[in-house]
């Protein structure tokens, strides 16, 4: 018996030091305000529907505006912009991770929770799945635009 605890606890350590790897340098970062930021980021492997998002530089207005509606009815239960809640803060996430990235958390939910190595360490920390929210892709890229102006403020 005293074995078996043991083994638990060795697996719990390592799950836990794998999650506090370089691949998750970024996500650290926001959390504490810094703006390193690295290329894990932006060359790991994107999983989910979305594999492409056309972003301009400067923020669509109209459609930040419907995103922080959309924001205010879906997210705000689990998230807020600033502070640690029942899901990570995301005010600083469009610029630790990608427009894919944060449409297929949205969109693909389950896929993300079963494939990415990030999203399975947030899973740890936050012990808790982010449900599907039942939006469409057009909502989605709404709240991922909403984000993105959050993020300049």
């Amino acid at each position: 018996m005293k074995k078996i605890g043991i083994l638990t606890l060795t697996i719990m350590m390592v799950s836990f030091i794998g999650c506090n790897s370089s691949d998750n340098k970024a996500e650290n970062n926001a959390q504490t305000g810094t703006t390193e930021e690295t290329a894990v980021t932006k060359t790991k492997p994107s999983y989910g529907k979305i594999q492409h998002v056309d972003i301009k530089p400067e923020i669509d207005k109209a459609m930040a505006e419907q995103g922080l509606r959309i924001f205010d009815v879906t997210c705000t239960s689990c998230h807020k912009y600033d502070e640690r809640y029942v899901g990570p803060p995301l005010r600083k996430v469009t610029q630790t991770r990608t427009p894919e990235y944060v449409m297929n958390m949205i969109l693909d939910t389950e896929t993300m929770i079963d494939n990415d190595d990030t999203v399975k360490c947030l899973l740890q920390e936050y012990m808790l799945k982010m449900p599907n929210m039942q939006v469409d892709e057009k909502d989605a890229r709404s709240v991922l635009e909403h984000l993105r102006e959050i993020a300049q403020q």
